[in-house]
This record gives C-alpha cells, sequence and structure tokens, in this order.
C-alpha cells in the first residue's frame, strides 16, 4: 500500500468516526431525554466497600459516557495519526489506526438502551452485537500484527492480510451466542461462553505488547520500549471501559486512554524522525 492509498484510506476512517461521533452524542440526547436507562437493571452491588460508594459504584450513566467517548477517542488518534505519519511509510502504524478505528464502533452499543422507546430495534440486537464483536475481535489482531510488523517486516499484500484478519475476526464473532433478552445498557451474552470473548483479546493484546517491547529490546530502541509500556496503558484503561461502568473508572479511562495512545505515536514518531 502506497503512502497515497494509506492517507486515504485514513481520511475515510477519520470521516466515519466523526459520524460516529454525531450518532453517539444523538442516541445520548434521546436516551437523556426520555431517562431510559433508569428502567434498565444495573450490575449487582458489589462486596468491597470502596466498590459501593457512589463515584466507584456500577452507574449506567457512566457506561453510556464511557461508551460515547469511544468514538471522539478514534477521531482525535486518527487525526494525530494523520498528521505525525501523513509522509511516513510505517506498516505498523497502518494497521495500528485499524485497532483505533474499530474503537469507534463501541458506540453501537447505545443503540441497546433505545429498545426500551423503539422495540422494533430488538430485531436488529444479535446483528448489531455481532458487528461488535466482529471490530474488538478484529482491533486485537490488528494491534497482533502492528506489533509485528514493528519487527520491520515489510510487504506489499497489506490488502490480502487485512481480508485474512476480517475472515478471522468474522469466524470468532459467530462464536459467542448472544443473549438478546437480558440486556442493559450494554448487551450480554451467554455467561458459559464469556470468557472466550476475554481470553483470546488478553492474550493477543498481551503478545503485542511483548512484541512491541521486544523490538525495543533486542534492537535497543529506546522508543519502541516507551511505546509498549504506553500500549499497556492504553489497553487497561480501554478494559476499564468496557467492563467496569464506574464514574471514576470512567474518567480515568478516558483520560489514560487518549493520553497513552498520543503518547504512543509520539514515541513511533520520533524513532522514524531518526531515520
Amino acid at each position: 500500500m502506497t503512502i497515497a492509498g494509506r492517507n486515504r484510506i485514513l481520511i475515510f476512517g477519520i470521516c466515519i468516526a466523526a459520524l460516529m461521533v454525531v450518532g453517539s452524542i444523538s442516541c445520548c440526547i434521546v436516551i437523556a431525554a426520555h431517562n431510559l436507562l433508569a428502567e434498565l437493571p444495573t450490575a449487582s452491588e458489589s462486596t468491597f466497600r470502596l466498590l459501593r460508594l457512589p463515584f466507584f459504584a456500577y452507574n449506567n450513566y457512566a457506561v453510556m459516557i464511557g461508551i460515547t467517548a469511544f468514538p471522539l477517542i478514534a477521531l482525535v488518534l486518527l487525526i494525530c495519526v494523520f498528521f505525525l505519519f501523513e509522509k511516513t511509510h510505517a506498516l505498523e502504524i497502518s494497521f495500528f489506526s485499524l485497532f483505533i478505528f474499530a474503537l469507534s464502533v463501541e458506540a453501537l452499543q447505545l443503540l441497546f438502551p433505545l429498545q426500551v422507546r423503539y422495540p422494533l430495534l430488538a430485531v436488529f440486537t444479535a446483528s448489531v452485537a455481532r458487528i461488535i464483536f466482529f471490530f474488538r475481535f478484529g482491533a486485537c489482531l490488528a494491534l497482533l500484527t502492528s506489533s509485528l510488523f514493528a519487527h520491520k517486516t515489510f510487504t506489499r499484500e497489506t490488502g490480502s492480510i487485512i481480508f485474512l484478519l476480517s475472515f478471522i475476526a468474522f469466524a470468532l464473532s459467530h462464536v459467542i451466542p448472544i443473549d438478546t433478552i437480558h440486556t442493559v445498557s450494554f448487551f450480554s451474552f451467554s455467561r458459559s461462553y464469556r470468557y472466550l470473548l476475554y481470553s483470546f483479546s488478553g492474550i493477543v493484546c498481551a503478545l503485542a505488547v511483548v512484541s512491541f517491547l521486544l523490538v525495543g529490546i533486542y534492537r535497543s530502541i529506546t522508543e519502541y520500549r516507551k511505546a509498549a509500556i504506553r500500549l499497556l496503558v492504553m489497553l487497561i484503561a480501554y478494559t476499564l471501559l468496557l467492563y467496569t461502568g464506574s464514574w471514576f473508572f470512567t474518567v480515568l479511562g478516558i483520560g489514560a486512554l487518549l493520553a497513552a495512545g498520543f503518547f504512543f505515536l509520539k514515541a513511533i514518531h520520533q524513532f522514524y524522525l531518526w531515520q
């Protein structure tokens, strides 16, 4: 893929992310205006005393804000990628951009609370859930691929690699059964299969961090060691936003994800400046 071709795809991704931002804000306005989250169940109360405090306890509105922040974070980071690497051929950044873009699709979760007011949306629950799963698996695979290209492996078959990653993500997204009945502000799925998503995502993302770290260690590249640490912070913040649902972890996750993503890109950009 040429630099011009990658930049055109980036611009297209930025436009889609911007539309997701507008759509997610619109959904938030409708949800808040009709107080839809008040009618939905919340997670069970934690046994830890600290997590029962209002700022640390599960809150559907905190979940909504966290989900809404995903496309905005993706939009900001994609713009950073475009301006920092506009004239730089870096395959790892191309696949990292796919990971960033996949974050914006999390905003589709905001369609689930709208089922209370618009029951027809229930027909599309399973389909929307599988789309979200597809992009979650795709994000993990794109991140791992990005870390492998950080070892300075070059190829012209970028399109074929993306097709293979998409095929694997599509297959995995259809493995997990979707629970379309017990839906809160985010979708749930069969308890007996939920750890498939957790374990797969955790292992693949851990491998990506280790791969970036190994590049920094064995090639004595300080920037990649810094990038590995910042990527780890990104993934922790991403997990907090997806699975915690309290005001404290939502605010912490948004700030950490945005800051760590920017400084990750800054570290890689600094390395290419010296080339």
